[in-house]
């Protein structure tokens, strides 16, 4: 008791002394002083689903721009507090006030502080970490590639206006209540789990054909949802693509789950970049041919919901490859790691590790709920944290790693797989779309899974403040040792299945760059790491492309042209649920 007297005597003391930190500015480093002053040309705030690199492609024509908008606003910040301090150029919160330099002041700093130098600020927080630059200067580029064309974005999609009814049901019920369910699957699942925030009493629903409940549901087609995501005709998201493939064309089709989707409010994902990539490369080459890059990612699926992705939405569309790229929504560490019983799964001590935004758990502080409304409380949690955590693991308890019987670690073996890690359920529906694949003269190319962990990481705790939570908060009590080891055993299985299935590795896992500012969590990437998994995609698949266009293999006649997609219908249903379900 009286520990815990003095521990929350302490808090209160930090918490005061960050609150006078922060309104005096005093103990708070000053900044270096800046070689250029800003003029703001435009004051900008920030708005929901804004990006500093969608802000900086909106006003200065250049997504690389965004580190000037930051430059400009912590300058503007010394002697003006109503502009925000910007600590993570992947952080900024709506109501910010920003400084939007003109584009002469913003191309001279771009000119003279490459993107990667440090940027400081008078903010108590660290400097902007790895960049575009930095991954130019230490990624073995092949010489099929052209370096500079990292830098470069594909064409950014124009926006539907958003459905003011869309906007109330996100509100209400969760940015899922606007997506078309598959019936079959909503019918089973609506009243039995918490997909949405309440029970919506009208669904969306698509007629899934066979019965069956996979894919459990797409995205509305031709819709800007408020998540930022912007689909075509058939609902994926990206440009409009035609049903039939058009002549001297090649077609790859992404599948996956978020972490192909990708973060909606990015300006692209990274199945958009291997397009343009893709594109460029062909031109240089001569090659008589342009690419088109499916993306049929969406977020929470599971390897059965992708193989229904797969025969369902995407071998209609006379596809030459597809990239399968998924290894977390059937990722579960206990079928592998035991620890003591009385620790539970995804809850660590009180106090132990941050909370972030929209994780609610019973050690969440008046101060964490406080700081998803306010700058001010943000801006106090984070010097707390600063003072308080020095971004280690933290101490973990005791725990055995486990193998089913008969299995080897480093060199595994299908039989013996057991449901360690779901992994033989993976396996099967790799099994289906591997063989409707080789049915339609189809590649299938399969990525290794990417987790950013490893025993002996230390982390920022500011600006790598979700990827700490995550793995300490989402996956406690996991050591970092044993989520990279499970990763790594994962990553073995996928192997092992495509030499002996002839198949094609992307090995996403062990050419990222191990960098946490790529990473928003141990799965996710910020836009940076988006494009850097992008590239690792792109350089690892042009090989392949290659030999195929120079050996007469693609591009290939187009089939028999298609009137309407079998299975995809142009017009949406609702159906009517009793406002008791779930009750």
């Amino acid at each position: 008791m009286k520990q815990n007297l003095i521990t929350k005597k302490m808090v209160n003391l930090l918490v005061m002394m960050a609150f006078w930190l922060i309104i005096t500015g005093a103990g708070i480093a000053s900044a270096a002083p800046t070689p250029q002053s800003f003029n703001c040309v435009k004051e900008y705030t920030v708005q929901a689903d804004d990006q500093l690199s969608k802000i900086a492609d909106k006003f200065l024509g250049n997504l690389l721009a965004y580190p000037t908008i930051m430059v400009a606003t912590n300058q503007q910040h010394n002697t003006d507090v109503s502009f925000a301090q910007i600590a993570n150029p992947d952080r900024i919160e709506i109501g910010w006030k920003l400084c939007v330099p003109n584009q002469s002041a913003a191309q001279a700093l771009l000119t003279t502080r490459p993107i990667s130098a440090p940027i400081k600020s008078a903010a108590p927080s660290p400097t902007v970490g790895y960049s575009v630059n930095d991954f130019v200067k230490e990624f073995k580029f092949s010489a099929e590639v052209d370096p500079q064309w990292v830098y470069s974005s594909p064409e950014l999609l124009v926006k539907y206006p958003i459905l003011p009814e869309h906007k109330t049901r996100r509100d209400k019920y969760g940015y899922m209540a606007n997506y078309l369910w598959n019936e079959h699957f909503l019918d089973r699942y609506y009243s039995t789990n918490g997909i949405f925030r309440g029970y919506p009493s009208e669904m969306y629903i698509y007629h899934a054909p066979d019965q069956v409940m996979v894919p459990r549901y797409r995205f509305p087609p031709n819709t800007t949802l408020p998540t930022g995501l912007t689909t075509n005709q058939f609902g994926w998201r990206g440009p409009q693509i035609s049903l039939n493939k058009p002549e001297k064309t090649i077609r790859l089709a992404c599948v996956g789950a978020s972490t192909t989707v990708d973060g909606h409010s990015f300006p692209s994902s990274y199945p958009e970049l291997l397009q343009h990539w893709l594109n460029l490369w062909s031109q240089k080459n001569g090659y008589d041919v342009r690419f088109e890059v499916i993306n049929a990612g969406r977020e929470s699926i599971s390897s059965n919901d992708i193989a229904g992705v797969v025969h369902y939405e995407i071998m209609p569309m006379d596809v030459d490859y597809i990239v399968y790229y998924e290894g977390s929504n059937q990722f579960t560490p206990s079928t592998m790691v035991h620890y003591p019983s009385d620790v539970v799964f995804g809850h660590p001590p009180a106090g132990m590790v941050p909370n972030f935004e929209n994780v609610e758990s019973t050690d969440k502080t008046w101060l964490d709920n406080l700081s998803e409304y306010s700058v001010l409380a943000a801006r106090i949690r984070t010097v707390i944290e600063e003072l308080t955590i020095k971004g280690q693991e933290p101490p973990k308890p005791m725990q055995t790693f486990y193998l089913p019987a008969g299995l080897d670690e480093m060199n595994p073996d299908r039989a013996h797989l057991g449901n360690a890690l779901a992994l033989a359920t993976i396996l099967g529906d790799l099994d289906r779309i591997k063989k409707e694949a080789d049915a339609n003269n189809v590649k299938l190319l399969l990525g290794t899974f990417n987790w950013f962990a490893y025993d002996g990481m230390v982390l920022d705790p500011v600006r790598n403040r979700t990827l700490y939570g995550y793995l300490n908060r989402v996956y406690w009590p996991i050591t970092y040792a044993n989520m990279q080891r499970l990763a790594d055993f994962q990553n073995r299985v996928y192997k092992m299945w495509a030499a002996q299935n002839n198949v094609n590795i992307i090995d996403v896992a062990g050419l990222m760059p191990h960098q946490p500012d790529l990473y928003d969590d141990a799965i996710h990437n910020t836009y940076l790491g988006i494009r850097v998994k992008a590239w690792v995609n792109f350089q690892s698949i042009v090989p392949i492309i290659k030999q195929d266009i120079e050996s007469k293999v693609l591009p290939r006649p187009a089939k028999k042209p298609l009137d309407k997609h079998p299975y995809i219908e142009p017009i949406s249903y609702t159906k009517l649920y009793s406002s008791t379900v779930g009750e």
